[in-house]
């Protein structure tokens, strides 16, 4: 009977030790993928048995965020691949395995997956599906205290009105959101929401107005680049390209429109052309782009891909409750198999207790008989040693009288010595404690700033012996920094990698290279650190708090 517990027990460990192993081998997949993701990485179809396999395994084994984030990955690859149904489908599925009751949802990655399928009904011009999922996406902000995030989506309610034609509506949230992050000295996110604006105003031939928004624009979005150009400002330029046109300079006119061309925003900028050569009478100019205007008005596959969206959007809204019954009944039946398997489990246990309750009786029935005979011993040496009795009390009062008189001969060298051992440990206590710095360590510091103060051709970011050989120094150097920004609640690796960067004097752009993300992540993860640190929101602050306790 034993060798079968013993071979049931070893059997039961080795497949917990396999599932522990193979757990945390897709755990570190799918925080790949999710890196990948957040490098903007170009996902292609040799990335989809890689999705794939990640959804089937944490579909079964994952938890919520964890089913969330594997379907949205896979989302993102189709999404990359130009199959926006698929992606859509994924989207979905994704929001639906969100708990946001719970205190560990994973809210941030739930914004950004309602902000991709923004995205991708705005592709398609599908104005309502697009402000449903915005809603979403700012009540999850909201929930989240992510105030800047909530904001910014409110600001961009004005892209699904634009496609509606609803330009009232386009100036009262797009002026409402401007607003609000000015109070909060958001100047450069309030100067990004300009464009629907501009665009609005010159349709208006409100010119004035219109000027002093791309002045506004151009300066304080953030968005001009060393050469003058605005990053993915296609529209914009057409835009800019039509004032210039109404007010006679159609010279600079051409060049716009030409840059809207570059940017992509061929329907635009062929129609600006056009304009400016039909008000120069120039007929083969007009010829030319009138041509290439109308090449890119035909948007045959373009209704195609919308009607496509729309069914799989609409069929899936239809077969939701479907799918979340098979969900359940999924769930009854796992739960079903994991109660087989418990009672089981319990059997096996009840069996081993049986068995070692039947080996622990037979063990104390030996105990008895031998404790029964040993009693029938000892009734004998009573009377021996009873006869002893008196000598040995006798010998217990010398003793005592003896260890009384030793005490008192030492009373006072004891008494002597304990003040001693006091005052020394006084001593102890006021002596201050330090630590030499270490210079090799204080280099280590050094070189690891000097690396990420400025970007280098052929720079990778740093690994993990890098960080770890910076957080040591630090350690060493700084002990009661780094153990301030380590033991305080809530804070992560990154919150603390952020922190000891910020005291470098690393700029944000450094930071997301170190950390393999965007200026948008370190935004909210210096947030995030000021809070748990310092009980403040403004990311800004996070480096002059730490430099006051970093000495």
């Amino acid at each position: 009977m034993k060798y079968i517990i013993h071979i049931i027990s070893v059997f039961l460990m080795a497949m917990v030790l396999a599932s522990c192993t193979d757990n945390e081998a897709m755990r570190q997949r799918l925080s790949y993928v999710s890196q990948c993701n957040r490098a903007d990485t170009v996902f292609t179809e040799a990335w989809l048995p890689t999705v794939d396999s990640l959804v089937n395994y944490f579909d079964c084994h994952g938890n919520t965020n964890e089913k969330m984030m594997a379907h949205y990955l896979k989302g993102r690859v189709h999404h990359d691949m130009g199959e926006s149904p698929i992606a859509l489908e994924c989207y979905q599925k994704a929001t639906e395995m969100a708990d946001t009751t719970r205190k560990d949802c994973d809210l941030y990655t739930l914004y950004t997956i309602y902000g991709q399928m923004a995205n991708l009904f705005h592709e398609q011009y599908l104005p309502e599906h697009e402000m449903q999922v915005l809603n979403l996406a700012e009540h999850v902000a909201w929930k989240d205290k992510d105030t800047l995030t909530a904001l910014w989506t409110l600001g961009l309610m004005a892209r699904p009105y634009y496609l509606k034609n609803d330009t009232d509506s386009v100036l009262i949230v797009t002026q409402m959101a401007r607003n609000q992050l000015l109070s909060k000295g958001e100047v450069k996110m309030a100067a990004q929401l300009l464009p629907p604006i501009i665009s609005i105003v010159v349709d208006r031939a409100q010119y004035d107005s219109a000027y002093r928004y791309i002045q506004v624009f151009e300066k304080e979005s953030g968005r001009l680049d060393e050469g003058g150009n605005l990053k993915g400002a296609g529209i914009y330029y057409y835009d800019k390209g039509r004032c210039m046109m109404a007010t006679g300079s159609l010279d600079s006119a051409v060049v716009l429109f030409h840059m809207s061309v570059v940017a992509g925003y061929d329907e635009a900028g062929y129609r600006g052309l056009l304009s400016v050569y039909t008000m120069r009478n120039m007929p083969d100019s007009i010829a030319k782009y009138a041509k290439l205007f109308a090449s890119a008005n035909d948007s045959s596959l373009l209704n195609t891909n919308q009607q496509y969206v729309e069914q799989v959007s609409a069929s899936y809204n239809f077969s939701r409750q479907q799918r979340i019954a098979e969900r359940k009944e999924r769930e009854a039946y796992r739960w079903r198999t994991n109660a087989v398997a418990t009672v089981s489990i319990a059997l096996l246990a009840i069996l081993s207790l049986l068995t070692v309750f039947y080996r622990y009786r037979a063990r104390r029935l030996q105990e008895i008989n031998d404790l029964t005979k040993a009693r029938e011993i000892l009734e004998m040496m009573l009377a021996e040693k009873e006869k002893s009795a008196l000598v040995m009390r006798r010998e217990v009062t010398r003793l005592n009288t003896k260890n009384s008189n030793i005490h008192r001969t030492h009373k006072d060298e004891i008494s002597c010595l304990q003040s001693q051992i006091a005052v020394l440990q006084q001593k102890l206590a006021e002596t201050p404690w330090t630590e030499k710095p270490d210079a090799n360590m204080e280099e280590t510091i050094y070189r690891f700033k000097d690396r990420l103060g400025i970007f280098r051709t052929g720079d990778t970011p740093p690994n993990d012996e890098e960080w770890r050989k910076i957080e040591k120094a630090f350690d060493h150097n700084h002990h009661a920094f780094y153990r301030f920004i380590t033991t305080r609640d809530g804070m992560t690796l990154e919150h603390v990698r952020i922190c000891i960067m910020a005291v470098l004097e690393i700029t944000e752009s450094m930071m997301a290279f170190a950390l393999i993300t965007n200026s948008r992540r370190i935004d909210r993860l210096k947030r995030q650190a000021n809070r748990k640190l310092f009980g403040e929101e403004k990311a800004s602050s996070l480096k002059p708090n730490l430099r006051r306790l970093f000495q």
